[in-house]
């Protein structure tokens, strides 16, 4: 499942920071980071259903002016990885993405 994550957000958004990033900075890393968070977030509901966290932010620093260009694709494509995620690991949200 962990790859295929990272395959999907590779494919989604590489293209974009390519053109945009001369840097090291890489949208796998930002995949991997709520991966990470939501697996380390997740807890059990009344009902039993495993939920995470429906939010998180990502800074980065120093602040980089080109993410403005790419913002909404790069929460959109990073909601959409978060829900596949939940998807295969049958996680549930407390509220939309």
């Amino acid at each position: 499942a962990t790859q295929g994550f990272e395959r999907r957000l590779e494919r989604a958004v590489e293209g974009t920071f390519s053109r945009l990033f001369r840097s090291s900075v890489k949208p796998v890393e930002f995949g991997r980071k709520l991966q990470r968070e939501m697996d380390s977030r997740r807890s059990v509901a009344v009902d039993g259903r495993t939920i995470v966290p429906n939010w998180y932010r990502f800074t980065v620093l120093p602040l980089i002016t080109e993410f403005a260009d790419i913002d909404a694709t790069l929460r959109r494509e990073l909601a959409d990885a978060a829900r596949e995620h939940a998807r295969d690991e049958g996680y549930s949200f407390v509220g939309p993405v």
